[in-house]
């Protein structure tokens, strides 16, 4: 069984729907054109500055360089330009990226560190990013907020026409994700931060045109709508969706109904087990090995941040097997150390 029909849209007028979804390391957008007797169609924003050459793409990174004055200078698929962190250090720009993580439930956090510590590694070994100077994570996240909402009109512009954009601006439903361990502190934040990005105003009816669904819902639909098909007709018939991102992984479990809709059947989990702490324990790897000094206090030392950052681009992504050895290039073919693995400028890991 897959997912049953989408009804019709039943409001009265004409209206725009933009969701976006700010992922941990990658972003993107999503619209549909609400007409009174239609069936909805949701569409994708395959287009961001800096695509336009390599065909687009649906996904841009969760990074912002702020320039020396705090201002915006470089953000999403921008950030992805060769020599982008050369530019960064000759122009005094900071850079935020895995800003997400500081909007997490604290609590959660707490629990996360401990289960750490239980395995002997501290706090130090997973910590996030700190944003820019003076900025807070609402401000970020209204930067980048900001950045979508001026990708999306432009696209919608070209796709549809200007005059499309402009009778429907006023009006715009905006729906944000968010991990399914978020609830009102979060959804607060978040709605304050469309707030300070122009997208809605500071009163009732503005903070009302912000919605917010769990990752984990928004999988489930996901996965019925591109051809997920569950068999039985029954109250056991049901499916468990695991959503891996970038900061956390999110469980959740429905059952389906007599009437082809779903339920949730146990709480929600979400582990702040992402992508991202796989780079964090990478570089912490390339650190200290098995308690002892890897890199640290060699002549590499100074390549750990370039090691790290080539492992979470393009290693960790060809990982398959934990007996095949990998290989991370990082320096000049003169490079060698035997005791560290290291040839020819690659270091080899074991799987």
């Amino acid at each position: 069984m897959s997912l049953k029909p989408r009804e019709k849209y039943k409001g009265e007028t004409r209206r725009l729907l933009l969701a976006f979804d700010i992922g941990t390391t990658f972003s993107g957008v999503s619209y549909s054109i609400l007409d009174p007797g239609k069936v909805p169609e949701i569409l994708p924003v395959t287009r961001y500055p800096s695509q336009e050459r390599a065909g687009g793409d649906i996904k841009i990174p969760t990074v912002i360089y702020y320039d020396k004055t705090g201002k915006p200078c470089v953000t999403g698929a921008e950030t992805l330009a060769d020599g982008i962190e050369e530019d960064a250090e000759d122009n005094g720009w900071t850079k935020a990226h895995w800003f997400k993580l500081h909007l997490r439930p604290q609590p959660k956090l707490r629990n996360f560190l401990g289960l750490f510590s239980k395995l002997g590694l501290s706090s130090e070994t997973i910590s996030i990013p700190p944003l820019p100077l003076g900025k807070t994570v609402v401000q970020v996240f209204a930067d980048y907020m900001r950045y979508l909402h001026v990708c999306a009109k432009r696209y919608i512009e070209d796709t549809h026409g200007e005059k499309l954009w402009s009778s429907l601006k006023g009006d715009i439903m905006f729906i944000l994700t968010h991990p399914n361990g978020w609830g009102g502190p979060e959804q607060v934040q978040m709605r304050q931060a469309a707030v300070q990005a122009g997208l809605i105003s500071d009163t009732e009816q503005g903070r009302s045109r912000v919605a917010f669904v769990t990752e984990g819902e928004a999988s489930l639909h996901f996965c019925l709508s591109n051809g997920l098909s569950i068999t039985g007709d029954d109250e056991n018939s049901g499916v468990l969706i695991v959503d891996a991102g970038g900061g956390t992984i999110d469980i959740t479990s429905y059952r389906k109904l007599e009437d082809h809709s779903f339920e949730e059947i146990a709480i929600p989990a979400c582990h702040f087990q992402g992508a991202v702490y796989v780079t964090m324990r990478a570089e912490t790897y390339f650190e200290v090995c098995n308690w002892t000094e890897l890199l640290s206090k060699t002549r590499f030392q100074d390549d750990i941040s370039t090691l790290t950052r080539r492992f979470d681009r393009t290693t960790k992504h060809v990982f398959r097997r934990d007996d095949e050895p990998l290989h991370i290039h990082f320096g000049s073919h003169r490079e060698r150390d035997q005791a560290l693995n290291i040839r020819n400028g690659r270091i080899t890991l074991d799987g």
